[in-house]
Formats: structure tokens, sequence, C-alpha cells
């Protein structure tokens, strides 16, 4: 995170919310946080006068970003009057040159005042406005963005695409205004079978392959849990360890809940809201990282602490499903094997439930498997 100090207020938010929401949320210390680095990096503001007569302004630049410090980095520019006027020209300069040398760099700039275009870098770059949003909406569009970019810098660099399932009956206006934000509001991809099948397509084969390569978002009206197509996609999914996320879409009552639509990030729906969708998609964003991440992750902290990676991992929970699609080979032997989640670690009731169908098999944390 890149900013001028002592600039606007709002700024210094913005940057505490990207790290809230990447590394960890201080005030929730056992919240499932992302676990991603995340450091500040600015220079100037107020300062005292050696001779007592007030503050003044300090005109230093920060050091230069050391980008070697990590295998990928997305730096993010903060630009407000204060930077504008900060005359960092030349540093701003060379740090897009410094950007620009490897594959694994990228400088994503965000607007925060009509002026921004008087800071060169902006010539270059595509610059995300902000300043035309009303203040509520924009910390979500850039937690939004920035997340995506972190998404394609830590998987593939193509954009998330989004596999919106729903029931044609009671499901599909929410799922054609959900697809239309996605399409004219953000930089992610969606896929409504809708606009994406053609006739003569071998819609089941397009279906499940859609559905067990994209984040999922399944939109849970009244009939969605008793369609056979919506069950088969959502189990899909979930079975192939992708993304997923409920949006609560529920009017009146659900004869009967498809018993599989837990132990993923739920949204409520509220019709007509631009804060809604703006937040939603920050959830699927969420997941996506967390999905490509952990596992990465994973393996650095192992490393780190000279233990063995886990023979499974999983960016979520488990859950019963997780524990009859393991291999079967992998389960019921004589001795344990470790299944990696991200913390918290599961409540006592809900691991015994576990232990039932398969006591072979130890589900731990990060906290949990270094503490041993």
């Amino acid at each position: 995170m890149l900013w001028r100090s002592g600039g606007d207020a709002e700024t210094r938010q913005l940057a505490d919310a990207v790290f809230t929401h990447l590394t960890a949320d201080p005030s929730q210390p056992t919240a499932r946080s992302l676990g991603i680095p995340v450091r500040y990096w600015s220079a100037g503001g107020p300062v005292d006068r050696p001779d007592g007569r007030g503050a003044r302004w300090a005109a230093d630049v920060p050091p230069p970003v050391d980008l070697s410090l990590a295998e990928r980095n997305v730096v993010v520019l903060l630009i407000d009057n204060a930077l504008v006027g900060a005359g960092w020209n030349d540093y701003l300069a060379e740090l897009l040159r410094a950007v620009g040398a490897g594959p694994a760099n990228w400088l994503l700039p965000f607007a925060l005042t009509p002026n921004f275009a008087r800071v060169p870098v902006a010539v270059d770059v595509d610059v995300v406005d902000l300043h035309t949003l009303p203040a509520h909406f924009r910390e979500q569009v850039l937690l939004n963005h920035v997340i995506h970019r972190v998404c394609r810098q830590v998987g593939a660099s193509d954009p998330v695409r989004v596999f919106i399932s729903y029931a044609s009956a009671d499901g599909g206006a929410i799922a054609r205004e959900v697809a239309r934000h996605l399409r004219f509001e953000t930089d992610v991809d969606d896929f409504l079978d809708a606009h994406h099948i053609s006739g003569g397509d071998p819609f089941a084969d397009v279906l499940d392959a859609a559905a067990t390569s994209s984040a999922l978002l399944a939109v849970n009206s009244d009939s969605y849990g008793s369609r056979p197509w919506c069950q088969r996609e959502f189990l899909g999914a979930k079975r192939a360890s992708m993304p997923v996320v409920v949006l609560d879409a529920l009017t009146d009552r659900s004869v009967r809940a498809f018993p599989y639509l837990g132990n993923v990030p739920t949204v409520r729906w509220h019709r007509d809201s631009r804060r809604v969708l703006d937040h939603l998609v920050g959830v699927l964003l969420t997941e996506t990282l967390r999905h490509r991440y952990f596992p990465l992750r994973a393996a650095e902290m192992c490393g780190r602490h000279g233990v063995a990676l886990p023979s499974f991992l999983l960016a979520r929970p488990p859950e019963l499903l997780t524990l009859l699609d393991l291999p079967r080979n992998s389960v019921g032997g004589a001795a344990p094997v470790d299944l990696l989640y991200p913390d918290p670690p599961l409540g006592t009731e809900e691991s015994r439930v576990l232990a039932k169908l398969d006591g072979s098999l130890r589900a731990v944390t990060p906290t949990m498997l270094f503490s041993t």
C-alpha cells in the first residue's frame, strides 16, 4: 500500500481496509483470515519544527519499494491531493519501471481526486477512478479490484469467472441482475446458461465443465434446493474444491432445504441494492483467493517449521462430503492421515461427527499442526 501521509483521512482508512481484509482483522483474532502480507509504504506528513513554531510538512519520498521481498507483488497506489502535490514524479516513474521489470509484479493505482492525471504515472497505467463514486461505495469497490488482482497474480492470470447456478422458476431474475452487475460494473467474468449455451451444445457437458472450473454462486431461491440440476451443479463444484458462495434469496419457504448448502459463505439478497451486489462480488473474490492462496501458504508455513505438508489440503473446513470424496486408499489405514484447513478449528461437536465417519483422519489447522 503506497500513499502520501498527511492527506485525506479516507486514504489511510482505505489502506487499513486492505490490510484488514487481506492479512487479518486485529479486532477479530479468531476470524478465518487470508494471511496475505500487506506492507504500508508512505512518507511525508507533519513534523515538528526545531524552533517550536508549529508543524511543517516533510517533503521526502518513501524508500524504494523492495519487490524482492516476495515472489509476487501488487503495489496499490492511492492517489489523493496530498500525493498529487508531493513532487513524487521521479519516484513513481522509477517504481513503474521496477514493476514492469518482472511479470510477477503489478501496479494498481486508484484515484481519490479529479486531479489524479497530474501524476505522470497515470498516463501509462489505467487508473481505477474512485472519486466519482459515492463515498459509501468506495471501500468495497477498491477491495474488489485489489482482491481480483491478487487472485490473478497468485493463480491464472485470466479474470475470475463466476458460474451462476439458479432455478429458472424463481431465481432467473436475480441471476440475470447479478450477471449484469458482473459484466458492466466489474472486471469479473460470468457464466450464465442463457448467455453461454448455444443451440445444439451438449448442455450437460457444458454445465458440468463450467461448474467444476469456476467460482460458483448458488441463488438459493424457494425452489433451488429441489431442482436436480441445481443440486448437480452445487455438488459438482464442492467436489471439485471450487470456491462456493450462497446468495440467500428465499422469499417464503423451502419445502426441504438442500443439506449441502452449508459450510460456505452466505450473503442475504436485497433487490435493487448496489451495496449488496458489490459486497457479493467481494465475497466471491475472497473465497476464490482463499482457495488459490491457502495451498501456497500451507506449503510455505510447513517448510518454515520443518513439518511435512499434510496429505490433503482444504481451503474451507472439512465436512462429511469432504471425507466421503477422499481417495479410498487414504482412509481407514493404520497410521493417521492429516487434512489441513484454515484456522480457526472446528468446534468439538462438529469434529466428533467427522471422527465417527473416519477415525483415522486427523483434521487440523496450521495452529493445531504447529503446536504439536
